[in-house]
């Protein structure tokens, strides 16, 4: 018998998520902090297109040390009952 394929496993296992990256980025003597948001399959991923964002921002730049602090899925529960309140429209 032959091992069956069930596309729809293989879709939740690599689904898209929105990623929190906070990094510090260090050039000629300044030190810079960031926080991205950036949309990847996984943590390969994330650190391919934050090489790109990196690319893109210090172009001009010879050479530049980062430092990533924190890479995170972005979840989105929230509990409501901790701004009922307190921000108004």
């Amino acid at each position: 018998m032959e091992p069956t394929h069930n596309a729809s496993e293989e879709w939740d296992h690599k689904s898209t998520k929105t990623w929190m990256v906070e990094y510090t980025v260090e050039v000629d003597e300044e030190s810079h902090r960031h926080l991205s948001m950036i949309i990847a399959d996984d943590v390969t991923d994330v650190h391919h297109r934050l090489l790109g964002e990196l690319r893109k921002a210090y172009q001009t730049r010879s050479k530049v040390d980062v430092t990533v602090h924190r890479i995170e899925p972005v979840t989105t529960n929230t509990d409501a009952l901790y701004f009922e309140g307190i921000y108004a429209p």
